[in-house]
């Protein structure tokens, strides 16, 4: 059984789960089966899934029964004929929601649809005030002319709903994009369309590149051929950016021995052509416990606190009523700080999160 997650951080996983011209998409295929034994071992909270086959993801439902029975899954409803994608969480998934299915992009250079969809899941997670977003989208194959003006007009689809749904009303939100872009950032198509730069232009997406531990290699397909492209990537917006723990390209061919127990060397190449892509943040806020020092008539208090997040300080000689002492503090580290001057009236100090 997958155990709970107490290290106060939020691990998620990207996986592209290569299920396009599956046959068996059951949990006895050899297949499938690698697919949560890397998943399990790393233990994530959330994991955004591409490629679910469209033909087969009722089998879902046994993946959940017999891998992650704790956990809650959606299945985007978008569908291209073929492939769904999906997030599996530890946490609540309050709604889902595909966006931009069959989308006309003629307004960004293209006279055709959205290949499948942007996907999204929001998650209650405990102890956070508000939910995470979790976006997820499969972009069109690039290879040719045509795909490489559509999979770049694909991303300014995406760029845009950010910019103009989504930020608008739920912007102060931690949200990310995760995704098989199919376009490797550092080595541009031959129409260099900068599609994935797209993506980051007034959406708050910010641009990371994990690497495997042990090659240094951001290249994630294809582990079954040559591994020579960097396809799938994980785009977190603001606060999540600013607590980025750790993230890596997984690979278990490269884990030394002895290897974890129901864990086996060539799971990454049997379970699909993509590697996994994981991060982990810091995440929910930790408790707001205040300490309070004095020492030669200055004041100090000190907090935990997410970097980015804003607080403000307020004062009372008698807990009743509260004066704003300062305002718009923003946590540029781990531990906030606020020093004032003692003056000769007690006073007392509460320090409230605004942002």
């Amino acid at each position: 059984m997958i155990q709970p997650n107490t290290s106060g951080t939020l691990t998620l996983v990207h996986y592209n789960v290569k299920g396009k011209f599956s046959t068996n998409w059951s949990t006895n295929s050899p297949q499938v089966q690698a697919i949560p034994r890397q998943l399990r071992y790393l233990n994530p909270d959330i994991i955004a899934l591409n490629e679910i086959p469209n033909g087969y993801q009722y089998e879902m439902t046994n993946w959940m029964i017999a891998f992650f029975p704790t956990y809650q899954l959606a299945v985007s409803p978008g569908v291209d004929n073929s492939l769904r994608s999906g997030v599996i969480s530890r946490f609540p998934i309050t709604r889902s929601q595909s966006w931009l299915e069959n989308a006309s992009l003629t307004n960004f250079g293209y006279n055709g649809t959205y290949t499948r969809d942007l996907f999204e899941a929001e998650i209650t997670v405990p102890g956070a005030t508000e939910p995470l977003h979790v976006f997820t989208t499969h972009l069109k194959s690039a290879d040719e002319p045509d795909d490489q003006q559509r999979c770049a007009a694909e991303c300014s689809a995406v760029s845009i709903f950010f910019a103009t749904v989504f930020i608008p009303t739920n912007g102060y939100r931690p949200y990310l994009l995760t995704g098989d872009l199919n376009e490797d950032i550092a080595i541009p198509m031959n129409q260099n369309l900068e599609a994935i730069q797209r993506l980051t232009n007034g959406t708050g997406l910010k641009l990371t590149t994990p690497l495997n531990p042990f090659t240094l290699s951001r290249m994630t397909h294809s582990i079954q051929g040559s591994l020579d492209a960097r396809f799938d990537y994980v785009m977190p917006a603001g606060l999540l950016y600013s607590n980025i723990v750790n993230s890596q390209v997984f690979r278990t061919d490269l884990l030394p021995p002895p290897l974890p127990l129901n864990l086996n060397s060539n799971d990454n190449i049997l379970a699909s052509d993509h590697l996994p892509v994981v991060m982990v943040f810091n995440y929910p806020d930790p408790p707001l416990l205040t300490s309070l020092t004095l020492s030669n008539q200055t004041v100090t208090l000190t907090w935990p606190a997410l970097i980015g997040r804003k607080f403000s300080v307020l004062s009372s000689t008698n807990l009743v009523t509260w004066t704003v002492t300062a305002s718009n503090l923003v946590s540029l580290t781990p531990q906030m700080m606020w020093n004032t001057t003692a003056g000769a009236d007690v006073k007392y100090f509460r320090v409230v999160r605004v942002q």
